[in-house]
């Protein structure tokens, strides 16, 4: 009975979830890449601030493509703010792997950091979380950086 009354529980809390809680703070950063098996990324891009306070966007416009780099506006960054509010990727786990050997394939990489100390941090390889954040978050990238011209130097990148 006890044993029976414990599983009760545990599916009940695995229900409502004991994840992370939502963020409140502002959004001061966002990073995401997604790689193959080729040398480098797929997609790569980021928005941090810069030591004047600006957000700066540094992606790719196509897949394996160079990096562009633009200024973008304090709303641009509450939509990304937004997309992982509704997508729940707060609540992502640290690591995804599938329940089989995968030998070749693909990876990625999210984090964000919110000025209330929340950070989100999550990878996978050969394996991802429910939803579509990771591809709202890339849509959102590639449709920002679209009509950037200003193309970063290697040296620039670190």
């Amino acid at each position: 009975m006890k044993k029976c009354m414990f599983c009760m529980i545990a599916g009940i809390l695995s229900l409502i979830g004991c994840g992370t809680p939502e963020p409140t703070g502002e959004l001061l950063s966002v990073d995401y890449t997604h790689s193959g098996t080729m040398a480098g990324y797929i997609y790569e891009g980021r928005v941090k601030q810069d030591s004047n306070g600006n957000y700066v966007l540094t992606a790719m416009k196509e897949n394996y493509g160079p990096l562009f780099q633009k200024q973008i506006s304090k709303e641009a960054v509450d939509s990304f703010k937004q997309i992982i509010i509704e997508e729940k990727m707060y609540k992502y786990k640290e690591h995804y792997t599938p329940r089989m050997e995968v030998l070749d394939g693909e990876g990625w990489h999210f984090a964000a950091k919110f000025s209330d100390g929340t950070r989100i941090y999550s990878s996978g390889s050969n394996a991802w979380p429910r939803g579509n954040g990771l591809g709202r978050i890339q849509g959102y990238l590639l449709k920002l950086i679209a009509d950037a011209d200003t193309i970063v130097e290697e040296s620039e990148e670190d």
